[in-house]
């Protein structure tokens, strides 16, 4: 049974706790939360990520910056061969309050509570931001040069363009029980699986509970019916395999899932305000 709650291994020496993740076996999808925010620059992967309420596909360059105790998850594409690869720097809200000088960094950091994407435009704003982790890669731990490096990053961040994730209703709690993550695992294997009858009984039996208590529950939690849920973690995969992929919209829509090209079509409109074929065009002429 996978817990929802991780407690990470910071200690008082230490002000923040950064690593590099590099897994051949992808980015494993554990829907979890914790206290301390979390910034994460993806450098190799492809898949879908979910942040609090907010569910869509990434890329390498994706770089979000995670709240306190908002529920996050990356999981890599099952058509990714490669390893994948990002850096990760984890920190306590409380590190940074109150300092005059860093009011812009606070602001960041109280908006991060719904979870923040930022945008990398440009060569240059990329290699900036590698010599900033670089740099705090190559510091040691526990040292001036390292916390110096830390608060040159967050400042960088502060200058680029963002945008927020989470919706605004959504408001990050700490779930008690490891049902809804034990769904949330099952839902995104099933946006990587052609479709098949019966999700929906599968789910209430993996949190054994009735179809009616498990419909609110699972809207109680997520703000989304279970259907509306499903649709979105499709979707998220679909809108990547458009603009990455070759397939013909047919294909990815009965790989993603969907039953008719006409359903695909209707949800796709829908959830995306573009047809599948709009999609792929302005994202292939972007």
């Amino acid at each position: 049974m996978r817990a929802i709650f991780e407690a990470l291994p910071l200690d008082k020496e230490t002000t923040f706790r950064f690593f590099e993740i590099d897994q051949a076996g992808g980015f494993d999808g554990h829907w979890h939360y914790h206290p301390e925010l979390e910034l994460k620059w993806v450098i190799d992967g492809v898949g879908q990520r979910m942040v609090g309420d907010h569910m869509e596909a990434f890329g390498p360059s994706d770089l979000i910056l995670v709240g306190s105790n908002l529920s996050h998850c990356w999981r890599t594409a099952p058509d990714f061969n490669g390893s994948s690869r990002a850096y990760v720097l984890q920190f306590p809200r409380q590190a940074i309050y109150g300092r005059p000088e860093l009011r812009a960094i606070e602001k960041m950091l109280i908006e991060s509570s719904r979870g923040l994407s930022f945008r990398i435009s440009g060569q240059a704003t990329a290699d900036r931001l590698k010599l900033a982790f670089d740099r705090l890669k190559g510091a040691k731990a526990g040292t001036w040069e390292s916390y110096a490096s830390w608060l040159s990053l967050l400042g960088e961040l502060t200058e680029l363009p963002r945008t927020l994730l989470a919706s605004e209703e959504f408001s990050p709690r700490e779930p008690q029980d490891d049902r809804l993550a034990k769904v949330i695992d099952l839902i995104f294997e099933s946006a990587e699986r052609p479709m098949e009858e019966g999700l929906f009984a599968e789910a209430c039996k993996l949190a054994s509970m009735t179809p009616s208590a498990f419909s609110r529950f699972f809207k109680r939690h997520t703000g989304r019916t279970f259907s509306r849920f499903l649709n979105q973690a499709r979707i998220s995969r679909a809108s990547r395999l458009l603009v990455e992929s070759e397939q013909n919209v047919l294909a990815i829509s009965l790989e993603c899932g969907f039953g008719s090209l006409s359903h695909f079509n209707r949800v796709f409109a829908e959830l995306k305000g573009d047809s599948p074929g709009q999609w792929r065009r302005k994202f292939r002429a972007a």
